[in-house]
């Protein structure tokens, strides 16, 4: 009989681990809403800005941006995606805030230098920014989706330092 219920308390206390400490290790980041549109080595840059607000490093970070257009059929609409180039795509380490990182290595600025605002004629097409991230402690993945639905995402200014996703337009 204590057998059988050292082998049930050991059963519902790695239940309960996993449950409350590990399914709460995932990755957690913030996208912001706006695209930045700055000059930068006499080309037209734009920037996107995501933040890890995870209590842990994470890594194994690709980020992949996609143009969808709608396409009709015979039925409905489809989504036609194309890919924009990146300059960056993958970041193999991303540590957590600390209040000693004077430089903010935790929020992150990717880049294309794709003419957006010429690829994005029409209303119904968007922008979509799609971030795939492994917690450091748990190794569980987790995607992030941020979607950019209108040409009026894109300001000319810089986004500010630190966990803010904010946009300083000039």
């Amino acid at each position: 009989m204590n057998f059988i219920l050292s082998i049930a308390a050991g059963l519902l206390s790695s239940y309960l681990f996993l449950v409350f400490f590990l399914l709460n290790k995932k990755p957690k980041i913030l996208i912001s809403s706006q695209i930045s549109r700055i000059q930068f080595n006499g080309e037209q840059n734009y920037l996107f800005k995501f933040v890890n607000l995870t209590d842990s490093e994470i890594f194994d970070v690709h980020i992949e941006l996609t143009f969808y257009k709608p396409v009709g059929t015979f039925n409905g609409s489809n989504l036609q995606g194309r890919d924009i180039k990146l300059k960056d795509n993958f970041i193999a380490y991303l540590p957590r805030e600390r209040k000693t990182d004077q430089f903010s290595l935790h929020a992150v600025r990717i880049r294309t230098i794709e003419k957006l605002e010429e690829t994005w004629q029409d209303e119904s097409s968007f922008i979509r920014l799609t971030i795939i991230a492994k917690h450091a402690l748990s190794g569980f993945n987790k995607v992030f989706v941020q979607d950019y639905s209108s040409i009026d995402r894109i300001s000319s200014g810089k986004f500010l330092s630190g966990n803010s996703v904010e946009l300083k337009v000039y």
